[in-house]
């Protein structure tokens, strides 16, 4: 739990601010991240908070290299990725999966769930035949608790939690390191959103997985999380252990986000308790009529 998986170096990234750019000329480059610092121990949880236009999501993008930084560096089992060749990038984000905030958006909604799930293995070679595709989405849909059936549905059958059960699955078939989760319970209502946590932590207890769970939702990265990033600006306001931040933050940001929202004690075994009472229903559940 104490060997150090992954690393971020003093992150920076601009990008071109478009809202700013004149008629003639190029658009004036905006600071997205700043000096971004943190460690990530194997089988430990990251929260990452912030209000919008933090930086977050960008965050991100740069710890799977589609965002390269103009400077920084992150470090994957202590080797930089920026001296990674393109084969040993390819392996790099198959064992950092990202899962995405909109699961709708991306599932293609022309190929069937169980197509989706596979296609990263077929991708790299890591299916022997149809059969061996269908054996394994099968299987991959249990893990994440959904029933194997459901691979022959298209996207639009599922439910918005089902969807982002499959977006899990799918990370999981390439049996990563870490996993990412981007705002992947915004949008779902409360019973949906908790099972989805529970689901994160029970794969994090069973197979070691590292995450970073960005959220806006303070309740369940306190539920979840062991340590905290706090980012403004895409700079780090504070950072430190989920018990001490929440208890005793340090930083007049951190107050106002933590005021500025009720935080419930959650009984012990909460989150246990939501994921047996949906799981049942969510797992087999009849397909959601597509929009008209």
């Amino acid at each position: 739990m104490n060997e150090v998986l992954l690393e971020g170096r003093s992150l920076r990234l601009a990008l071109p601010d478009l809202a700013r750019k004149p008629v003639f000329g190029t658009a004036p480059m905006k600071t997205i991240l700043d000096d971004i610092q943190f460690t990530l121990a194997r089988g430990a949880t990251l929260g990452v908070i912030g209000e919008s236009g933090s930086g977050k999501s960008t965050l991100a993008r740069v710890l799977t290299w589609l965002l390269p930084p103009q400077q920084g560096d992150v470090l994957f089992e202590g080797r930089s990725v920026r001296d990674f060749g393109a084969a040993e990038l390819l392996a790099y984000r198959a064992r950092m999966q990202l899962v995405f905030q909109d699961p709708m958006s991306s599932l293609n909604p022309r190929r069937r769930v169980g197509a989706s799930i596979t296609q990263p293995l077929r991708a790299l070679g890591r299916c022997k035949s149809k059969a061996d595709e269908a054996r394994r989405a099968g299987e991959l849909l249990e893990r994440v608790g959904l029933a194997a059936h459901l691979a022959q549905r298209w996207p639009h059958e599922l439910s918005g939690g089902q969807r982002q059960r499959v977006g899990i699955a799918r990370a999981l078939a390439l049996e990563p390191a870490a996993l990412i989760a981007d705002e992947v319970t915004s949008g779902l209502d409360v019973s949906a959103q908790a099972r989805i946590v529970a689901l994160l932590d029970e794969l994090r207890r069973d197979t070691g997985l590292a995450l970073i769970f960005i959220s806006h939702d303070l309740s369940l990265v306190r539920s979840l999380c062991d340590e905290i990033l706090i980012l403004r600006q895409g700079k780090v306001v504070e950072r430190g252990p989920a018990t001490e931040l929440f208890a005793l933050p340090q930083q007049a940001y951190t107050r106002e986000l933590l005021d500025a929202i009720p935080l419930p004690v959650p009984e012990p075994g909460w989150l246990d308790q939501e994921e047996a009472a949906g799981a049942q229903s969510e797992a087999t559940g009849q397909p959601v009529p597509s929009p008209a």
